[in-house]
């Protein structure tokens, strides 16, 4: 029997898209042991109904189907329990969090024939991008580059006292949808403003010098085309810096929207989950904190 723990993740910060991804304190639990009396599945927290309604769409069991696969074994007959704490598309990971928990709890039963990189490179090629699998599988605030086929990243040392606060509308959004009106090509002075951006966000936190966070975080190409999904979008963003907060973007593609912070945490979630209500939408405000582990057996 394996059991495997993997945390959500909050991607782009900004700036840096399918780059920067940070890892936060919400699980995504899977048990899973070869079945002698035949298959079972039980899942339990978000997406119940999603799995429950389109089973072709568990991520989790394609995972492992892929390392078994890998692996010239076919899939076992499986008892399969999982507790999903990540809101389902939402912008938080979740799909990045099955990945990598199936790909992680399957190579256990194979008796860990593959290595964590060769695991890493398979779980960025199933998902399409490494922004949320390496915080999930490395933990902490990441980076990560793809260069020749390989999955390069490094961590990013973090000041004790960082808050985090998402607000997660009741609608999803997906991946494709969100990606879907990206434009195609980008004005270089854009692409060069994100560039400067996404370097002076990692130099401002490992200096812990926040000043100018917020300048950092505003994303100038796949922000202003992603938040035309959420409304509202603008003006929690402004309340949530008038509030204290220290920078505020788009978690992941969205539609949940990140907040960081050193202090008063509780007030300005409370102020954005208010901002956002007023403009018809519903939403959950969650308060959190970065973890320096990724996916873990325990």
């Amino acid at each position: 029997m394996v059991r495997v723990k993997v945390p959500a993740t909050s991607a782009n910060l900004g700036p840096g898209c399918d780059t920067l991804g940070l890892a936060l304190n919400l699980y995504l639990e899977v048990t899973a042991d070869f079945a002698a009396d035949g298959a079972s599945f039980a899942f339990y927290g978000y997406g119940e109904e999603v799995i429950r309604n389109e089973p072709g769409s568990n991520l989790i069991l394609k995972a492992m189907q892929k390392i078994f696969s890998l692996a010239k074994t076919e899939l076992p007959e499986l008892r399969l329990t999982v507790k999903n704490n990540i809101p389902f598309g939402k912008g938080m990971g979740s799909s990045a969090a099955a990945i990598v928990a199936g790909m992680w709890a399957a190579n256990y039963l194979l008796g860990h024939q593959f290595t964590s990189s060769e695991l890493l490179h398979w779980a960025v090629e199933m998902e399409g991008h490494a922004d949320n699998i390496v915080p999930a599988v490395a933990g902490g605030l990441t980076t990560a580059m793809l260069y020749r086929e390989k999955v390069l990243y490094q961590k990013v040392s973090l000041p004790e006292g960082i808050r985090i606060i998402i607000v997660v509308p009741d609608f999803t959004l997906p991946t494709e949808k969100s990606r879907s009106v990206l434009p195609e090509k980008v004005n270089l002075q854009d692409a060069v403003a994100n560039i400067q951006k996404a370097c002076f966000l990692l130099a401002s936190l490992q200096n812990c010098d926040f000043k100018n966070i917020s300048i950092a975080m505003d994303d100038m190409i796949y922000q202003p085309w992603r938040k035309k999904f959420i409304p509202g979008f603008d003006q929690v963003l402004f309340e949530a810096r008038k509030a204290g907060a220290i920078g505020v973007a788009l978690s992941g593609a969205g539609p949940s929207i990140i907040a960081l912070t050193t202090e008063n945490e509780k007030n300005i979630g409370k102020i954005m989950g208010e901002t956002l209500k007023l403009y018809g939408v519903s939403n959950q405000v969650l308060y959190l904190r970065p973890v320096n582990s990724g996916v873990i057996y325990f």
